[in-house]
């Protein structure tokens, strides 16, 4: 913990990891360094006004220089998938309050999209209107006749976010969390189809969650797919290499608390995001090449900072 009048000291072990992600490939020259900062005072507020000073970079010891710094904003889109089949009718209740819970522990300023999986279909489309988002929560129900179309839904989750990103200019950092039951889906999407979508989610910098849950807790069956059916077979790679969560519940009520804490970190993580700075540092020396024990640290009083490589605050 930093205590007022320390230094908040920050290791930059997210630039050693090269990313593909789109807003991440900001040119810098061989013997400079790219790093998203985002600071807070000692009572937690954001710092808004972060000079290139205030910025300590080193590496083996040796002073490197900050070249510039500017304000970056990369807020958080959240959709939130559900799966609406036939297995989802006793979980529907905890559903609600759990995503209830979600959006009201999100700041009011993070855009939600709700969708449904058994068509999929668009219950509430991009808004940050709560009322609305709320209203959208209360208004879905399971489809008796249905099964999720979990594929089809990441699918299309790619190609909206693919389009909105075509013009390499990015202005958001997608979120989807999955809400899925382990109910077998309509193995109607061909597995190139499905490979192409967690491409274009990893280039383009989404970070996918899921939760796994069934309603017949004796079922072996059921149980034995939270982790091993097809839909956590095809969401796992994505989840793990998208820095994304992963829950399996076995108990469907811990729905109601489960999802608000993930609200909760979601909503750490957009506070960050709008709140950062992308900072163009030279290294010392003209160094090029591999990074050596680098370090960097805010010499403002008081604060504390976490530090990325592409400008997600992952919790």
């Amino acid at each position: 913990m930093v205590r007022p009048g320390s230094l908040a000291r920050v290791f930059l072990a997210l630039l050693l990891i090269a990313s593909s992600v789109t807003y991440a490939q900001n040119q810098v020259q061989p013997n400079q360094l790219q790093a998203f900062i985002s600071a807070v005072d000692a009572s937690g507020a954001p710092v808004t006004d972060l000079k290139p000073e205030e910025i300590a970079m080193a590496e083996n010891g040796a002073p490197g220089k900050v070249v510039s710094l500017e304000r970056y904003q990369l807020p958080i889109k959240l959709t939130i998938a559900v799966d609406n089949g036939r297995e989802s009718t006793q979980a529907l209740g905890a559903l609600r309050t759990g995503l209830t819970g979600l959006v009201e522990a999100l700041p009011p300023d993070v855009e939600v999209t709700l969708i449904t999986m058994s068509q999929p279909q668009t219950v509430v489309r991009p808004t940050t209107d709560r009322a609305q988002i709320t209203q959208g929560i209360g208004r879905f129900g399971p489809e008796s006749r249905a099964v999720a179309k979990f594929s089809e839904t990441l699918v299309e989750y790619a190609n909206r976010v693919d389009k909105d990103f075509k013009d390499k200019k990015p202005a958001y950092s997608p979120m989807l969390v999955l809400v899925a039951t382990s109910a077998p889906e309509l193995e109607d999407v061909q597995p190139d189809t499905i490979q192409k979508a967690l491409n274009t989610l990893l280039a383009r910098g989404a970070r996918v969650s899921l939760i796994m849950f069934t309603t017949t807790p004796t079922n072996t069956t059921s149980v034995t797919d939270m982790k091993q059916g097809r839909q956590a077979l095809i969401a796992a790679p994505l989840v793990k290499a998208s820095r994304g969560r992963s829950e399996v519940l076995v108990a469907f009520n811990r729905l109601e608390t489960l999802l608000p804490e993930w609200g909760k970190e979601i909503a750490v993580s957009h506070t960050k995001q709008i709140n950062q700075f992308r900072a163009v540092i030279d290294r010392p020396g003209g160094a090029t090449g591999a990074l050596n024990n680098l370090t960097l640290r805010l010499t403002r009083p008081g604060t504390d900072g976490s530090v990325s490589g592409d400008g997600r605050f992952i919790q």
